[in-house]
C-alpha cells in the first residue's frame, strides 16, 4: 500500500546551506536574513512594506492591533476559514461577524457583506480559499464605499493572481503564513504587508515588544515578541528562490486532478473567477459520504486528506458555547460545504502515477453503493 501525504514541502540542499550560514556567522535571532527575506517578499508581491514575524496567527494579531481594534468593535469575515482568521479578532475583544461563502470558490460572498455592516464595523477580513481568489473587486468597492479598512488574511494566497496581479498583500494590512504545509515554508513563520508607512512603523514597534526602533529598552506601546529568527528566514530565502517552480508544479497537480474528475458527476470541483489564477494550496472536492471516504482512503489506500473546514467557525466550541462574542448571518452554503468538502494531496513533487492513484481510489470508493 502506498503512503501519500496530503502536503509535503519542497526542501533541498539550499535550505541546509542557509541554515549553515547562521551557524558560521553565529547569528540566529532577527538579522540580515530576515531583512533580505522581507525584501524578496516585497518584490514578489509588489508591496511597499513587509514585516516578517514568527507565525501567521501572530501576523493577524498585529494587524488588528495596528488598526486599533478594541472591545466590541466588529469585523466582517467568512464563516469558513481557519480559526485564526477569527481568533485574532477575539484576542482584541472584538466581535467576529460571520457571513456566508460563495460556493463557486468557497470565499466570502461579497453580496452578503453590506447587510452585515453596522456602526461598530471596524474592518472587513477575507481569505482566498485554498489559493482560489475571492472577488477582490467587489470587496474593495464595498471597503471604499463605507471607508472600512480591509484585513486580508492571505495565508493561502501566495502564488495566486487576479487580473495578472499577485495576491497576498492586497489589503489595508495583509498577512501571510509560512507554516510547513503552506506554498513556501519557514517551518513556522509569517509576514504582515502594508502600503501605509503609518501602519508599517507601528507594526515594527508591535513586533518588538513595543520598543521604539530609535531607543533601546524604551517601550512606547504594548507589543509582543513576534520576531522571526534568522534560521526561519534562511529557510524562507531558499524556498522563495524556487517559488515560481513550486507554483508551476502545484498547478500541474491540480490540472491532472481536473482531468480525472472532469466527467465524474458525483465529484464536484470548485470554479474560479474570470482572470483568476489559483495558487492551489488546497485541491478541494465536494463529495457525498465524505467522512467515510476519507477514512477508507487512509486505511485502504494510504492516502492522507484534510477536511478544511469541517464546520463553520461559529460552530467551534469556543464560539458555540458563548465563551466568546460573535454575530452571524444565515450561512447555508458554509454549512453545506462543511459536510462535503475534502482536500486532496497536493505538493510539488507529487508523481503523476500518485495523482491517478488518488483520483481512481476516490472514484472507486464512491462507486460502491454499499459504502
Amino acid at each position: 500500500m502506498k503512503n501519500i501525504p496530503w502536503a509535503k514541502p519542497l526542501i533541498d540542499k539550499n535550505e541546509i546551506k542557509h541554515i549553515k550560514e547562521c551557524f558560521v556567522n553565529d547569528r540566529f535571532t532577527q538579522g540580515p536574513k530576515v531583512k533580505l527575506f522581507e525584501k524578496k517578499l516585497q518584490n514578489f508581491l509588489k508591496c511597499k512594506y513587509v514585516v516578517a514575524v514568527s507565525n501567521g496567527t501572530v501576523a493577524l494579531d498585529l494587524a488588528y492591533k495596528a488598526i486599533g481594534l478594541k472591545g466590541n468593535d466588529e469585523v466582517i469575515l467568512p464563516a469558513m476559514s481557519y480559526i485564526s482568521t477569527a481568533s485574532a479578532i477575539s484576542y482584541q475583544g472584538g466581535v467576529p461577524v460571520f457571513v456566508d461563502i460563495d460556493p463557486l470558490n468557497n470565499c466570502i460572498d461579497p453580496d452578503k457583506i453590506e447587510s452585515a455592516i453596522s456602526k461598530k464595523t471596524k474592518a472587513i477580513s477575507f481569505i482566498d480559499y485554498g489559493g482560489n481568489p475571492a472577488n477582490h473587486k467587489k470587496i474593495f468597492n464595498i471597503s471604499k464605499k463605507y471607508n472600512i479598512p480591509i484585513i486580508h488574511d492571505g495565508a493561502q494566497s501566495l502564488g495566486a493572481y487576479l487580473e495578472k496581479k499577485p495576491l497576498g498583500a492586497n489589503g489595508t494590512i495583509s498577512t501571510m503564513s509560512f507554516h510547513m504545509a503552506k506554498i513556501i515554508t519557514t517551518i513556522e513563520g509569517g509576514a504582515v504587508f502594508t502600503n501605509s508607512l503609518k501602519y508599517y512603523k507601528k507594526l515594527l514597534i508591535l513586533r518588538n515588544i513595543g520598543e521604539t526602533p530609535s531607543k533601546k529598552y524604551h517601550h512606547v506601546m504594548l507589543g509582543t515578541n513576534a520576531r522571526m529568527t534568522e534560521l526561519q528566514a534562511g529557510f524562507g530565502l531558499a524556498q522563495i528562490e524556487k517559488l515560481r517552480y513550486i507554483i508551476k508544479e502545484r498547478n500541474r497537480v491540480a490540472k491532472s486532478y481536473d482531468a480525472i474528475f472532469k466527467n465524474i458527476s458525483f465529484v464536484k470541483t470548485l470554479g474560479k473567477l474570470r482572470n483568476a489564477k489559483n495558487a492551489n494550496f488546497f485541491y478541494p472536492i465536494m463529495i457525498p459520504r465524505r467522512d467515510l471516504i476519507a477514512k477508507k482512503l487512509k486505511e485502504d489506500y494510504g492516502i492522507e486528506t484534510r477536511v478544511a473546514y469541517s464546520m463553520p467557525i461559529y460552530a467551534q466550541p469556543m464560539y458555540k458555547n458563548q465563551k466568546l462574542k460573535f454575530k452571524k448571518q444565515r450561512c447555508k452554503n458554509t454549512e453545506n460545504v462543511a459536510k462535503k468538502i475534502l482536500n486532496l494531496p497536493i505538493y510539488p513533487k507529487m508523481k503523476d502515477a500518485d495523482i491517478k492513484y488518488v483520483g481512481n481510489a476516490i472514484i472507486k470508493l464512491l462507486s460502491f453503493n454499499n459504502l
